[in-house]
């Protein structure tokens, strides 16, 4: 009766368990969709279901961290997202579909015994958003941006890279500056009215930008000086990893290629609109996003 019963309830608990695994998979999904179609667009195209699936559970906990902050403003939550990632990095998994998702990503991929120091710094970066302050360099600014950006490569390197070492690292760190730079440039009037600013004070004066001019959300020829002086940073840290993705393996060159490409091409969609980055919503159409992917597939001769 007893050996019955448990062949029995034995299939259903782990048919429970999987439908529950795809639907964490499919919640984390969703995230990512609903929030950056870039990214989306991206990394879907890795043909590996648990390494895409492990992508997405990585996006799902940086859009938390990143939604504490941005919509609550609760640094609470933050601390408790903190003491929830120490419990999950000591083995056990809170029961939300989040930890669910990455802690079946970090079985399949993070090496034993490892110290999710890169999660650990998003959190201060998003702590440091709490109090954010004008950067004075834009040295300062490159510091904040590794923080909530380079740590996301950081994460996502395990995933994408067979056998990850340091070249890696400088990557993701280059891309997340990149990224987060050209983030910045898109979101200039939208920090503004919301009383934050990440354009540096030192490139600021150098160019004779004013904070009286951002705030009034004057496009002349200083804030265009400003805005290509930093748009022409990210673009050549976009210029060079763009020339590194064959570093990692060859199911996820394709996925990082398009992002580099997809978010480089928001800064030129600032310029078409005349750099105005303080009433428009800049983005890539998606008919330009394919002819961004056609033209890099025919330079790489794909």
């Amino acid at each position: 009766m007893t050996d019955r019963m448990t062949t029995d309830i034995t299939p259903i608990a782990s048919v429970s368990r999987r439908l529950r695994d795809a639907f964490d998979d499919f919640r984390c999904r969703i995230v990512i969709r609903r929030h950056s179609k870039t990214f989306h667009k991206a990394f879907s195209a890795i043909a590996d279901p648990e390494k895409r699936n492990a992508v997405y559970a990585v996006y799902a906990f940086c859009r938390y961290a990143d939604d504490i902050v941005d919509t609550d403003g609760n640094a609470h939550a933050l601390d408790t997202l903190e003491r929830e990632l120490a419990s999950f990095r000591d083995g056990r998994t809170p029961e939300r579909f989040r930890w669910r998702a990455l802690r079946r990503a970090a079985d399949r991929f993070y090496p034993k015994g490892y110290d999710f120091r890169p999660f650990f710094d998003m959190i201060e970066g998003q702590r440091r958003e709490l109090d954010h302050r004008n950067y004075r360099t834009f040295d300062e600014l490159l510091s904040y941006c590794r923080l909530v950006a380079g740590t996301v490569g950081l994460m996502l390197v395990p995933i994408l890279a067979d056998n990850h070492d340091d070249r890696h690292e400088h990557f993701a760190v280059d891309l997340g500056h990149a990224m987060q730079l050209t983030n910045i440039l898109r979101d200039v009037g939208e920090d503004a009215r919301n009383g934050k600013t990440y354009l540096p004070l030192d490139l600021m004066n150098l160019h004779g930008y004013t904070v009286k001019d951002l705030r009034s959300g004057r496009i002349n020829e200083a804030f265009i000086a400003l805005f290509e002086d930093i748009a022409g940073r990210a673009e050549n840290l976009f210029a060079r990893v763009l020339k590194k993705t064959a570093i990692f393996s060859s199911d996820a060159r394709f996925p990082i290629a398009a992002s580099i490409i997809l978010y480089r091409g928001i800064i030129d969609a600032c310029r078409k609109n005349g750099y105005d980055v303080f009433t428009k919503k800049n983005f890539v159409p998606k008919s330009e996003k394919y002819r961004l992917i056609g033209e890099y597939l025919a330079s790489a001769g794909k």
